[in-house]
C-alpha cells in the first residue's frame, strides 16, 4: 500500500529547531504537525498575496484609486448582507 505522505528531510538552525521543540512540547503537538501546519499558513498566505497583486494591477489597468476600491469593497459587502 503507498504512502499517503511524502516524507520531507529539512536542516533548521539549532536554535530554530530548539524552538520548534519547545512549541511542539508546550502545544502537545509533533514537529511534524507543526511544520504541516507552518506550510499550510504559507501557502495560503502566498495564495492572497497573489491574489491581491493580480487585484492590484487590474484596478491599475482600470484607472482605480484606492479610495475607489475602499467604495466597491463597502459596495459589495452592502449588498451581499441583504
Amino acid at each position: 500500500m503507498p504512502r499517503k505522505s511524502s516524507v520531507l528531510s529539512i536542516s533548521l538552525p539549532p536554535d530554530l529547531a530548539s524552538n520548534l521543540d519547545s512549541a511542539a512540547r508546550k502545544e502537545h503537538r509533533s514537529r511534524s504537525e507543526l511544520v504541516r501546519e507552518a506550510v499550510r499558513q504559507y501557502l495560503l498566505l502566498a495564495r492572497w498575496r497573489s491574489l491581491r497583486e493580480k487585484a492590484t494591477l487590474k484596478a491599475v489597468e482600470q484607472g482605480l484609486k484606492e479610495k475607489d476600491i475602499e467604495r466597491l469593497v463597502d459596495e459589495e459587502r452592502s449588498a451581499r448582507r441583504r
